[in-house]
């Protein structure tokens, strides 16, 4: 599992980074907590449903594109 959650957490971040945001941005835009998104992005924690719609959403994409591949 923690492989799978390391594979979503590059997409988040490739994803951020070709937005040109921050952590910082990405939590202000999403509502959720900075060091949460730092956690998912290095694999280290379980996301909801509601964390991945709500990512999908801040993001502009669905949730499939998050999880393609895993």
């Amino acid at each position: 599992m923690q492989a799978l959650y390391g594979q979503l957490g590059a997409t988040v971040r490739r994803l951020r980074l070709e937005r040109g945001w921050s952590q910082d941005v990405l939590s202000d835009r999403s509502g959720l907590h900075r060091a949460h998104i730092g956690e998912i992005e290095r694999g280290q924690t379980n996301v909801t449903l509601r964390t991945l719609k709500t990512l999908a959403d801040t993001l502009g994409v669905r949730i499939t594109d998050l999880v393609k591949g895993l």
